[in-house]
């Protein structure tokens, strides 16, 4: 037993009125929202500094919202309309607003329709968020970390791994999922929930990098490449465009961090990722393109509008010598090159995983919460919000905005 206590509720409370486990993005803005309620909220978190997540997002920048925003962002095994009602509990120009005129946080919209803090540092973002919880009264026990969620006598208690406990009327588990651990996050959460009675759909690493062994596509390494990819399973289930970057182990980059849920969960093996090359100033009909002839190497015709290196090297897998001319080109190698060119196979054997995934697919069905309260439809007095949820968001902003609208909503039907 620790000879450090967890805070008491107030005088004359047995229990606290509200208890979050997790000071994550979801937790901060629950709590913010659950206290201005007027009740008290108690706050436990393992890290001993909140927000890790936070801080390390957008390579410290924080990407904190998308320009633009609807249920089609976001995937889930659910519903698409019960996303779209909790999406609209909180409409985007709102948060927008509450983050820079509430939290005085000013935001500015990129070029790839990302939004930012002006200051570009996410330690703004943590700083304004822990802020607005002190203002509002929010109790906050760091370094705490939860070992066991019971419910009981019309409530919940919470045990920490020093056996230490708090009892709570309401509980909201704003636990994160299992990417980045680094940052803390250990997936418990789902456990919590499963205990208590709820479903948890398989989790799997989303917006993560994808491997590959094959092409000797590590000889590109740092090698960053407009494309345009698609997935099949076998009919197309997802087509994308924008930067695609090849690694050292295989692919990364916007483009195939969004793909990457396509063929990283349980459902998704088999789908095959097809990449067309898609440089601005590309040929719209590479086979027209190259069909008309002439003494310059094959080469030298694709680095018009490709990089040296992935020209080169599409040469090689077509089988084709870089120097061969387009008027001695057979047709088969045409072909072939073609293929290459507007299909050409990622062969994916695997992904990154949780060390480098920005989030975690799947966990407690939406279908199992109240759209309206985000309040277990099993477990009165239990509500969620946040990555513990089975809804990915796209890269941009997105994880983050779908982190920010159903803690609030959490938080205010809680408190």
């Amino acid at each position: 037993m620790s000879d450090r206590p967890l805070p008491a509720p107030p005088d004359g409370l047995l229990r606290w009125p509200v208890v979050i486990v997790g000071a994550g993005a979801a937790g901060m803005m629950t709590a913010i929202h659950a206290a201005r309620t007027g009740v008290p909220v108690l706050v436990l978190e393992s890290a001993r500094k909140p927000g890790a997540k936070i801080k390390v997002s957008g390579g410290g920048r924080c990407n904190v919202l998308p320009s633009v925003v609807d249920e089609g962002d976001f995937h889930t095994e659910g519903s698409s309309k019960a996303v779209r009602k909790v999406l609209r509990s909180w409409p985007l120009d709102h948060v927008t607003a509450f983050f820079a005129d509430d939290l005085g946080i000013p935001l500015k919209v990129e070029d790839t329709g990302k939004v930012f803090p002006v200051s570009d540092r996410s330690g703004d973002v943590v700083v304004a968020l822990l802020r607005a919880m002190d203002r509002a009264g929010v109790t906050l026990a760091t370094d705490t970390r939860v070992a066991d969620v019971t419910r009981g006598d019309g409530g919940f208690t919470v045990t920490t791994t020093d056996d230490r406990s708090v009892h709570a009327d309401r509980l909201v588990l704003t636990t994160g999922g299992l990417s980045l651990p680094k940052t803390g996050s250990d997936g418990a959460g789902y456990r919590w929930a499963r205990t208590l009675g709820h479903t948890v759909l398989p989790r799997y690493p989303a917006l993560v990098p994808l491997l590959t062994d094959t092409g000797d596509w590590d000889r590109l390494a740092g090698l960053a490449v407009p494309a345009r990819l698609t997935a099949r399973a076998p009919k197309v289930v997802w087509e994308g465009e924008g930067d695609l970057l090849v690694t050292h182990k295989g692919f990364s980059g916007p483009v195939v961090l969004d793909a990457s849920y396509r063929v990283a969960a349980p459902w998704g093996q088999g789908t095959a990722l097809t990449a067309r090359w898609a440089a601005a100033d590309a040929p719209a009909d590479w086979d027209v393109h190259l069909q008309q002839g002439g003494a310059r190497p094959v080469a030298a015709v694709l680095r018009d509008t490709l990089p040296r290196r992935l020209a080169d090297h599409l040469c090689g897998l077509a089988d084709i010598d870089p120097s061969t001319t387009l008027g001695a080109l057979r047709r088969d190698d045409r072909k072939r090159l073609v293929s290459l060119l507007e299909e050409c196979p990622l062969h994916v054997t695997g992904t990154e995983g949780y060390r480098t995934a920005e989030v975690t697919g799947g966990g407690v069905p939406l279908a199992e919460l109240s759209t309206t309260t985000l309040e277990s439809r099993l477990v009165p007095g239990l509500h969620m919000a946040g990555e513990i949820i089975d809804v990915t968001g796209r890269l941009g902003g997105y994880n983050f905005h779908w982190a920010w609208v159903t803690g609030r909503l959490a938080g205010l039907a809680a408190g």
